[in-house]
C-alpha cells in the first residue's frame, strides 16, 4: 500500500467517523437534515421510521463504513456506503428550508462525497471484479477455440 493510501483513507475517514458520532450522540441535531428527504419518501413509501431514528442509523453506518476504509478493510464497499449516507444528508439539507450556512455545508459534503467516490473507485492496483469477470471470459472464449480447432482437426478425415 502506497503513503499516500496509507495517509489519504485516514484523513478521510475521520470526517466520516466524526459526524457519525455526533449523530449517534446527538440524532435531534441531525434529524433537521434528513426529516425533509424523509417526509418526502414517506409521500411515496409507508415507513414506519422517525428522522431521529434514520439520523441515528446513518451515523453508525458512517462510524462503521469509515473505520474499515480508515484501516483499509473494503474501502469500496465502505466508501460506497459513505457516499449513500451523505448523500441524505446533503439532499435533505437542501430541501430544507431553514438550511443556515447551506453553501458553505453543500460545499463541504460536496467535496467529502467526491473524496469517498474516489476511494470507492481506487483499486489500489488490483483490477477490479468487472475486469477480472471479463478477461476471464476473453480467456475462456479462447480457449474454447482452441480446443475445438484441434478436436476438428483431430476428426476430421484426411484428404485422399
Amino acid at each position: 500500500m502506497s503513503l499516500v493510501r496509507l495517509i489519504a483513507r485516514p484523513m478521510l475517514a475521520s470526517a466520516y467517523i466524526g459526524n457519525g458520532l455526533a449523530r449517534v450522540r446527538d440524532p435531534r441535531a441531525a434529524a433537521g437534515s434528513v426529516a425533509p428527504l424523509l417526509n418526502a419518501v414517506k409521500k411515496k413509501v409507508d415507513l414506519p421510521v422517525d428522522a431521529e431514528t434514520v439520523a441515528r442509523a446513518t451515523g453508525a453506518a458512517q462510524i462503521a463504513a469509515g473505520s474499515l476504509l480508515a484501516i483499509g478493510k473494503l474501502p469500496r464497499l465502505s466508501s460506497a456506503v459513505l457516499v449513500c449516507t451523505y448523500l441524505i444528508d446533503a439532499v435533505g439539507e437542501q430541501m430544507s428550508k431553514e438550511a443556515s450556512g447551506s453553501r458553505t455545508s453543500l460545499l463541504t459534503k460536496t467535496s467529502l462525497l467526491g473524496g469517498a467516490l474516489l476511494a470507492s473507485v481506487d483499486t489500489a492496483g488490483k483490477p477490479g471484479l468487472a475486469w477480472r469477470a471479463q478477461h476471464a471470459a476473453e480467456d475462456l472464449w479462447r480457449n474454447v477455440e482452441r480446443t475445438s480447432a484441434k478436436a476438428l482437426d483431430t476428426v476430421s478425415l484426411p484428404s485422399k
